[in-house]
């Protein structure tokens, strides 16, 4: 998909020069591009806005995958992704309460939602089916130094939570969070497939909330540091005694998946009878899930899909990783390294998620 005219789209910023600009971001003009700096001149704050600037932003796998046009070619390029953000208000629509100009806040992958339909209605509104809008595309997301958002949409930062690392809890935290408390509970056995961004917060979830954690990887060198996050035992899902002993011994309650696995078939046989397969990684679209049909229905198995949380799940997930000091592995880039952070997510060498340090690095250029 080509770049489309921005005039069609001034309610997001006017893409401009840097004399002109208000906001300056980094930014792809197209689908697989490199990241380039862009500017842009922001519309006046709405009365329910507020006017935020960016501290740090986390990058999200997310980004690749939009930016790649993995999950569709109805991408808006030129696109500045990013909705892992912790910010500090600038400015207050004359609308907005509760929150003022330097106050420490969240932002996370939902900008608004119609708040009239059944889901909206029931608190469930991540999963509106009117008008929910994502953080960015066609919007400016967190790969800039300020955005303007609902203030509806905002989150308190705890002031324990290191604002340096907390960002990627927006996304990743609340995305394995939310199914955990949904479906978890204290003494269940929980299967996590995956140890990466995702995978290493579900583990210190699960195990906060009482839970005996089993991590399972392709990579055995990850057991020990497996354990220190809270699993109990490990399980190499590319040794085959491993795998039999996985479905032979005590069966899991759940499992949360968080990697990209195109077929479950082996997972799921992990499962006691009535036990429920969460997925929350989100895979190419033109990689389709397999599974044993056959188990499924005769295991009376569940197999369910978890897209991040609503807006209460991420304020509870916030609350709770800093009442249980719960932060994910970062590595911090500064602002004119952000090409070099993303290309890092990009070929998966993080270790697990990148936070730019924006308002600190700024170089202003």
């Amino acid at each position: 998909m080509g770049i489309i005219a921005m005039s069609n789209f001034d309610f997001r910023g006017v893409l401009c020069s840097k004399e002109e600009a208000n906001v300056s971001c980094w930014g792809a003009k197209g689908p697989k591009a490199p990241l380039e700096r862009l500017y842009f001149k922001l519309p006046s704050l709405a009365k329910d806005e507020v006017r935020i600037k960016v501290l740090h932003t986390g990058l999200c796998h997310t980004d690749c995958s939009k930016l790649d046009e993995l999950w569709g070619k109805s991408v808006l390029f030129p696109m500045v992704p990013g909705h892992e953000i912790v910010a500090e208000i600038e400015k207050v629509g004359e609308e907005v309460k509760g929150f003022k100009p330097g106050d420490l806040v969240g932002f996370g992958v939902f900008r608004d939602c119609c708040g009239k339909c059944k889901a909206c209605k029931s608190g469930d509104d991540q999963l509106c089916t009117e008008c929910y809008v994502l953080t960015y595309d066609p919007y400016l997301g967190g790969y800039s130094t300020h955005m303007q958002v609902k203030a509806s949409f905002v989150f308190r930062m705890p002031p324990n939570l290191d604002k340096t690392k907390a960002a990627p809890i927006l996304c990743a935290g609340v995305t394995v969070f939310a199914p955990l408390k949904r479906w978890g509970m204290p003494g269940a056995r929980c299967g996590v497939v995956g140890i990466g961004g995702l995978g290493h917060m579900a583990i210190q979830v699960a195990n906060k909330m009482g839970m005996h954690v089993v991590a399972i990887s392709t990579n055995p060198s990850k057991e020990a540091e497996a354990k220190q996050y809270g699993a109990k035992e490990f399980i190499n899902s590319k040794n085959e005694a491993d795998m039999k002993k996985l479905k032979s011994t005590e069966k899991l309650d759940l499992l949360i998946n968080t990697a990209f696995v195109p077929d479950i078939t082996e997972y799921l046989y992990s499962l006691r009878a009535g036990g429920r397969f969460i997925q929350v990684a989100v895979p190419d679209i033109a990689k389709p899930i397999v599974f044993n049909n056959v188990d499924l229905v005769a295991g009376q198995k569940q197999y369910s899909g978890s897209w991040v949380g609503n807006r209460r799940e991420l304020q509870e997930t916030l609350d709770f990783c800093a009442d249980f000091n719960i932060l994910p592995v970062v590595e911090n880039f500064k602002w004119p390294d952000f090409p070099k952070a993303y290309q890092r997510l990009y070929e998966c060498k993080a270790k697990y998620r990148c936070v730019v340090d924006v308002a600190d690095t700024f170089d202003n250029l």
